[in-house]
């Protein structure tokens, strides 16, 4: 190689070398920042003022800039909670969807001959017997749970240390299997997983072949119920049901159970009538609201749907990556609608260190 390109190829990789220095030490300022951050308290008065701006505005009523002053205001406020608003709530969900008795397909639900809509599509299936025993026979969400945790995957999450209050909580729903190396920040005990298709298909190819990498992704979760919305779109069914078998053939202690359709029509109903507007819930929606009537005390976790923090510092758009998902859901929105019931005291919303 001519000393002249030698000589450039050292000069390229010191600067390669200078840029990534620089990036991780600016990456770890950022981290420190985060993690000092504390917030001016507030008395009463001012927390009962900025409570009433969220409760009585929409989502629409502020840009970026003042949300998120809003939301740096809140978290001069200690988290009260009211069990009137939480139970006028909880009251409103039970009235709509039942969560406790239909959440889940069981075969007390939809026995044989029982016909499911789908939800997303037109189209119907008859519970056979062969389809009844991929069921629970009842609801494993009939008797109340104390307190629990949704942990969503926003990258508010990194460097939340919030690991630790999230595993002491009875009952742990995460959505769509998000890696569990992050301990710190995100625990590691999990009751429910949900599962997009989606990520079935493209990652594991329909368990159509070699299901060991999948079946390995699972054990993370330990004995957790796998939820899965198999009756929402046709492309949806025959890999849910694959998902079953597989994990039933390696003797899992993991279960699948399959969202009812029945229930996440009357959930979309429920959302829509008082104003929210959305192409499909999210998966965090469809959780929350679920664990809002099943549960006793629900904080959520990782639910921020921005690219910054409340500082105004870039974060990835999971905790785990930066890849955001298809436009179809009302994220903003959605979390608007957390942070309300956040403001009435009806569930605790975290957004800053635990």
């Amino acid at each position: 190689m001519p000393r002249r390109c030698r000589l450039l190829l050292i000069l390229i990789l010191a600067l390669l070398s200078a840029f990534s220095f620089h990036h991780k030490l600016r990456q770890r300022a950022q981290d420190l920042h985060r993690m000092r951050k504390t917030y001016k308290k507030l008395s009463e008065a001012e927390c009962l003022q900025v409570k009433s701006l969220v409760l009585n505005s929409t989502r629409n009523t502020f840009d970026r800039t003042e949300l998120f002053s809003v939301m740096k205001e809140l978290q001069g406020c200690s988290w009260e909670e009211n069990l009137t608003e939480r139970e006028k709530r909880r009251s409103q969900f039970m009235a709509c969807c039942n969560a406790s008795h239909t959440l889940v397909l069981t075969q007390e639900n939809s026995p044989i001959g029982h016909i499911i809509q789908y939800d997303a599509e037109i189209r119907s299936r008859n519970v056979t017997e062969d389809l009844l025993h991929m069921f629970p026979k009842t609801s494993p969400f009939s008797k109340p749970i104390r307190r629990c945790a949704v942990v969503g995957n926003g990258g508010i999450l990194r460097n939340s240390s919030c690991g630790a209050d999230i595993d002491k909580a009875d009952f742990v729903f995460r959505l769509n299997f998000p890696p569990l190396n992050w301990t710190k920040d995100v625990g590691s005990k999990t009751h429910l997983v949900t599962a997009n298709p989606s990520i079935i298909i493209d990652r594991y190819g329909r368990l159509l072949s070699h299901r060991k990498p999948f079946i390995n992704m699972v054990k993370a979760y330990g004995s957790a119920l796998v939820l899965l919305p198999a009756f929402s779109y046709s492309m949806n069914t025959d890999v849910s049901m694959r998902t079953f078998v597989t994990l039933e053939d390696f003797d899992m202690s993991s279960k699948v159970v399959f969202f009812n359709p029945k229930y996440l029509q009357k959930l979309s109903s429920y959302w829509k009538g008082i104003g929210l507007r959305f192409f499909r819930m999210s998966s965090g929606l469809m959780v929350a609201s679920a664990a809002f009537e099943v549960c006793q005390k629900v904080t959520l976790y990782g639910f921020w749907p921005f690219p910054n923090d409340l500082e105004g510092i870039p974060i990835p758009h999971h905790y785990y990556d930066n890849v955001h998902p298809k436009p179809v859901h009302s994220m903003s929105d959605e979390f608007y609608q957390y942070l309300r019931m956040h403001s009435q005291g009806a569930l605790e919303l975290k957004l800053g260190q635990c």
